[in-house]
């Protein structure tokens, strides 16, 4: 099936995802005790050093950003997404557009714009971003550690990541990068559905930074979240581990469709 990314975000598991310039995408969930749900650990592991990047500072992207990062797979510049959806709804139902197949993609291959990845700003910071969040590195420590070595040689592209993650909650930041690598292991979107469930029912738990980081950017707006544990460093691998434990008779059970699938 086809999603549109227009002014918001719609999905990212279609076969075509398409962008416009009003495209605007973000996984901002460590900013708020969280971590990137909705799939995020099944298709930001598949993106190499641009999804840890994302998925850990909650960067926000345009069109031009995302259809270059892989998120969407076809650009339509604005002022044509009413003719395609014309041209989309007055294609025959048949078997084979209903799959998504030749017609479905002829349309889209007629509107798309493959220029417009020229325009992506991530494309400007790409070799520091695969070098800095390379899949290599399995500790945000690491990560951490590759950006100070940039910043101190001047990189303000470093030095701009190294303040953003600074006020991230470590434990979403480790649980996160975790979540990644796991994710990046198994084969379907329902194999990391079923460890974000996990993952969601730990971070409810009372001790869990998600009410911090919702007290300070949602409600109370003061942008000043008291982290607990603090630092990374107080963060223990036991307390990370515990977040992706089996839940037994309480594991989530997916229901009305082939999840078996890969997409």
């Amino acid at each position: 099936y086809y999603c549109a990314w227009s002014n918001n975000m719609m999905c990212s598991h279609g076969q075509y995802r398409v962008a416009t310039e009003n495209t605007l995408f973000a996984m901002p969930e460590t900013g708020i005790g969280f971590f990137p749900d909705v799939g995020g650990t099944y298709f930001l592991s598949r993106l190499g050093g641009i999804g840890t990047y994302l998925a850990l500072t909650g960067a926000r992207l345009t069109g031009p950003d995302v259809f270059y990062a892989g998120l969407a797979t076809h650009y339509v510049p604005s002022h044509r997404v009413d003719s395609f959806r014309r041209r989309l709804l007055h294609l025959p139902f048949t078997e084979d557009t209903a799959a998504g197949g030749g017609a479905v993609a002829e349309v889209l291959d007629r509107y798309h714009d493959p220029s417009a990845g020229s325009a992506s700003r991530l494309a400007a910071d790409r070799e520091e971003i695969d070098v800095c969040f390379s899949e290599t590195h399995q500790t945000v420590e690491e990560i951490l550690d590759a950006l100070g070595v940039r910043a101190s040689e001047g990189s303000a592209f470093a030095q701009k990541t190294l303040v953003a993650l600074r006020t991230k909650s470590p434990t979403s930041l480790r649980v996160t990068l975790e979540g990644l690598r796991r994710g990046a292991a198994l084969d379907t979107l329902a194999e990391c559905l079923r460890m974000e469930y996990r993952l969601s029912q730990a971070f409810m738990r009372q001790d869990s930074d998600f009410y911090e980081g919702v007290r300070s950017v949602l409600v109370d707006k003061d942008h000043s979240p008291r982290w607990n544990p603090g630092s990374l460093e107080d963060t223990s691998d036991e307390y990370v581990l515990s977040h992706f434990e089996n839940l037994g008779e309480q594991e989530l059970e997916l229901l009305g469709w082939d999840w078996s699938s890969k997409l």
